[in-house]
């Protein structure tokens, strides 16, 4: 989907509501060179050449302002927009390189389906011990981690072999055994990374068949990085967007920054705005996007790590939102995650704890969309 702006408004569209498994274009390390963060692992030689690193025009947009966009990790529509000075020492074409450049480094550790990843060789690592790890891993672990005791274990991470067994179950048109299931949910908890470690670089699989995927928290740490790189260049103000994650910050020129949230089940079309003046962070999951199909049945791709089961069909998006600049968009992601398996008034209560706005949009009995609401969402959400 095209990433438009209006000039004065910046009306954006979080796309892309059901990129909750997140599915990267393949990228790996070149040959010779072990994976970053990785004490060991795999041959570097088994891994196929790396790609060209993402690479997208940077256009002036105004006197200040520039823009760069494209598609990355198979089709997520990313978007960088930025405010420099005329000072004649600035680079927007360094600075969007730099983003970019962050974009695929991060792509380069966290692709679940790289077999080079540092994500992948985490996982298929089944020695006892403790396994050193990047500290982009660590970083986000320890991310993970908190939203996982606070959500009560809704939010995991590591149910990964629960989202392949359903994956497999769809390439064989069989749905998966209760057996399955239950093996799956064997190698599935949070308490089972042990990440007590002093020194802070390595962790330990206390099952040696747990494995690891931050869909559900990645691409907001993803903003997070690419923001940083902005910050710490010197910009005041700017945008970043990874389909549904957006990070928006400083003065638009005096104007509101307005995000559009996509409609839950009509493509290209704006459900809502979200307006404010400032720190924007907010993300949007979604349930509608990329179903299973198996056996003549639709399953949602997300999944419930207490049960091994895809979460039921009653809600279609969660919206969630930070306005004070005080929450990471990595916590706003990894909520709008939890929040779609916990459900409304467990998913509110949530969002209330953590002291961040959501919106949750829901099927009704005849079929129409209703929407529950955290009480500060609505003085920054119109229709």
């Amino acid at each position: 989907m095209p990433l438009s702006y209006i000039k004065k408004s910046f009306i954006l569209i979080a796309v892309l509501m059901g990129l909750a498994l997140f599915a990267w274009r393949l990228f790996s390390t070149p040959p010779g060179a072990p994976p970053s963060g990785i004490a060991d692992g795999p041959a570097a030689a088994s891994c196929p050449v790396r790609e060209p690193p993402l690479s997208f025009p940077v256009v002036g947009i105004s006197q200040d302002w520039w823009e760069s966009a494209g598609t990355i990790y198979y089709g997520i529509p990313a978007r960088i927009l930025f405010r420099l000075g005329n000072d004649p020492f600035n680079r927007p074409e360094a600075l969007a390189k730099d983003a970019w450049n962050e974009f695929d480094r991060i792509g380069n550790i966290f692709n679940p389906f790289d077999p080079c990843s540092d994500l992948s060789i985490f996982n298929k690592t089944k020695r006892p011990g403790r396994i050193t790890v990047s500290p982009d891993i660590i970083k986000i672990l320890t991310a993970s981690r908190q939203l996982w005791l606070e959500s009560n274990g809704f939010f995991d991470p590591t149910a990964w072999r629960i989202k392949q067994l359903w994956m497999d179950a769809e390439k064989k048109q069989l749905l998966p055994k209760d057996i399955d299931i239950i093996a799956a949910l064997a190698s599935t908890g949070f308490d089972k990374i042990d990440m007590n470690d002093p020194s802070g670089l390595t962790v330990a699989k206390t099952e040696p068949e747990i494995t690891l995927d931050f869909g559900g928290i990645v691409k907001g740490y993803a903003v997070d990085r690419v923001r940083g790189i902005l910050e710490e260049a010197g910009v005041t103000a700017g945008l970043v967007q990874l389909g549904g994650e957006i990070s928006a910050f400083g003065d638009n020129d005096g104007n509101p920054w307005r995000i559009g949230i996509q409609h839950p089940t009509i493509m290209n079309q704006i459900y809502g705005i979200v307006s404010h003046h400032g720190h924007i962070r907010i993300s949007t999951s979604g349930n509608y996007r990329q179903a299973l199909h198996i056996e003549n049945q639709t399953f949602y791709h997300i999944f419930n790590p207490k049960t091994g089961y895809p979460v039921t069909d009653e809600i279609l998006g969660v919206t969630t939102a930070d306005f004070s600049g005080r929450v990471s968009s990595a916590v706003i992601d990894g909520a709008a995650t939890a929040i779609t398996v916990m459900g409304f008034s467990p998913g509110m209560a949530f969002a209330q704890q953590l002291g961040i706005e959501a919106m949750i949009l829901y099927k009704t009995a005849d079929g129409s969309i209703g929407a529950h609401y955290t009480p500060g969402f609505l003085e920054y959400y119109q229709r």
